[in-house]
């Protein structure tokens, strides 16, 4: 039997609102492991680990995107009956929207918002090949995002596990399509750092087109992790975020 992708770690408060976090391509569930001592008891984290890491080392990443998303969704059914939420990093904000076209495609409840942080709007993606790259130049990639401490890729195991996971994830966004260009029925907040070299705020703010409800950007200090020093800030954003979308569907 298939070991779950998907792990809760409960507020306390019963019918709280469930927070499902999706880390960057190359990343784990472990950028979030400090969240739950900042969110408030009535939002249960949920977080979700990804084939090919931690204790689903020896399951295999589908072949897509597309593919992942449907199977996170089987799993996601059974939690997503009260309000939700997802909030994806890079990568994981592809995946995050991209299960929530699949858990419409399905007729099923859709999120109150999508949290997207680092990552551009579709129409601003383009293919790449930077997963049939050398081991150097993926390094360098690494080390130029920041996020991944360079005394690791001096370690042989962990920069062979480190990369091997990075090509992986990386060949399913580079040849990555979206699957539907219809809009979603929940907000859109996003969420980069003003020194990313990666995300603009011209392409953070082409989400806005995506969503039928409404859109939010906010640009904190910092680069492509901005919030990895101190994520009291972009946390207590989502919170506010959350409540107000909440009291306007009551």
């Amino acid at each position: 039997m298939k070991k779950s992708w998907i792990r809760c770690i409960p507020g306390g408060k019963p019918n709280a609102l469930a927070l499902f976090c999706l880390a960057h391509a190359g990343g784990n569930s472990s950028l979030f492991r400090g969240w739950r001592d900042i969110l408030p008891d009535d939002i249960d984290l949920y977080l979700i680990t990804l084939p090919g890491r931690h204790e689903l080392l020896q399951q295999p990443m589908p072949d897509s995107i597309n593919q992942l998303s449907s199977q996170l969704v089987d799993q996601l059914l059974s939690y997503i009956n009260n309000p939700w939420a997802i909030f994806g990093h890079s990568m994981g904000a592809v995946i995050a929207h991209e299960v929530i076209i699949e858990v419409m495609s399905r007729n099923k409840n859709p999120p109150i918002m999508l949290g997207v942080s680092s990552r551009e709007a579709p129409q601003f993606h383009h293919s790449g090949i930077l997963h049939q790259q050398s081991d150097q130049l993926l390094c360098t990639e690494l080390i130029r995002l920041g996020g991944t401490a360079s005394e690791l890729l001096e370690i042989d195991e962990m920069r062979n596990i480190i990369l091997s996971t990075m090509r992986t994830d990386y060949s399913l966004i580079e040849r990555w399509k979206l699957s539907s260009h219809q809009k979603i029925p929940c907000h859109i907040c996003a969420f980069i750092g003003c020194d990313d070299p990666d995300v603009n705020e011209e392409q953070a703010k082409g989400w806005e087109v995506w969503s039928e409800t409404g859109f939010t950007l906010d640009v904190f200090c910092g680069g492509h992790f901005y919030f990895n020093q101190c994520p009291q800030l972009l946390i207590q954003k989502l919170i506010s975020y959350l409540r107000g979308i909440m009291k306007k569907t009551i």
